[in-house]
């Protein structure tokens, strides 16, 4: 037997009607579940009705009054709070490639969080400090470890998008999600180099007899290959996961650096770890793969449901 669960509803409230109606009505009178169900469900229809027909209907000046405050633009109206407007729309960025380059770029600069500017600003500026305090001999040590950790944490936080309301905007644009992620890694490499080359400058300005160009070779080499396997992880995957890798192997380089005495690290560690640091050409031939494989891959990868953003 065929039980019309699903119709006692509009049965109760006098929806159904014609042979539909009778069907129903022939089996309640031979089943008591059935029938028990349509009692309650016109109880509660009959309940509704009596409720709804207590209240008084709204009077049309709520709706007028309603329209008035939706046209009215906010803050010129007295005794109104102001609410903060939507942002204008600035303008399209134009078909010349180079226009359209630089307002993406522009534009990616205010999606990117704060921290992550924040971040990679005080590492950069706390190794410039430690470099100028510590002997001349070690200022290279000290650049290379502060400035591609920077840039790697950077990358990551800037280029890992998930959960990201931003990424949502930017996925719902015209433009491709590869040029986008071409222009978060520009722009957090550019300003992270250019912020290097500065306290390198400056480091260079204040202790007298040593080289731009050796420190420079010190944090760029490394630089490298550690921003493309953080952005590698943290598009990929999650930029915890970028973020985690890129401290572990910083982590392993500190301690084998000026070591003689064992530090705990097996040998494969220190052969891993090590190229990072003075990388050469088969190193920065894997990282451009590594950053070109990911390009490549990363529309087509679906996003974790349960994935957190890092900076969030």
């Amino acid at each position: 037997m065929t039980h019309p669960t699903h119709q006692l509803p509009a049965y109760a409230a006098g929806h159904l009607t014609g042979a539909a109606a009778a069907a129903v009505t022939a089996h309640l009178a031979g089943c008591p579940a059935c029938a028990t169900q349509a009692r309650a469900w016109h109880a509660t229809a009959t309940a509704v009705h009596d409720t709804t027909a207590r209240v008084a209907p709204p009077s049309p000046g709520i709706l007028t009054a309603i329209r008035r405050r939706l046209a009215t633009t906010p803050g010129t109206t007295p005794g109104l709070a102001t609410t903060r407007p939507v942002p204008t729309y600035r303008r399209d960025i134009g078909t010349r490639p180079l226009h359209r380059a630089l307002g993406i770029l522009t534009r990616q600069r205010t999606l990117i969080r704060w921290p992550v500017w924040t971040l990679a600003a005080a590492l950069i500026a706390g190794g410039a400090i430690l470099a100028a305090l510590a002997p001349t001999r070690h200022a290279a040590q000290i650049l290379a470890m502060t400035v591609p950790l920077a840039a790697a944490l950077a990358v990551a936080g800037a280029c890992g998008t998930d959960n990201d309301p931003p990424a949502e905007l930017a996925a719902a644009l015209p433009t491709p999600p590869r040029v986008v992620l071409l222009a978060r890694l520009t722009l957090v490499l550019t300003a992270t180099v250019t912020a290097g080359l500065l306290a390198t400058l400056a480091l260079t300005a204040l202790t007298p007899g040593g080289g731009a160009a050796g420190l420079v070779t010190a944090w760029f080499g490394p630089l490298v290959p550690l921003s493309a396997t953080s952005f590698a992880l943290s598009v990929l995957y999650r930029p915890s996961a970028g973020v985690t890798t890129a401290l572990a192997l910083w982590l392993a380089r500190a301690l084998s650096t000026g070591q003689t005495a064992p530090t705990g690290l097996s040998p494969a560690v220190l052969r891993l770890v090590d190229p990072l640091w003075t990388p050469g050409p088969a190193v920065l031939t894997a990282a451009a793969a590594v950053v070109a494989t990911t390009f490549l891959l990363s529309p087509r990868l679906p996003r974790s449901r349960h994935a957190r953003h890092i900076w969030r």
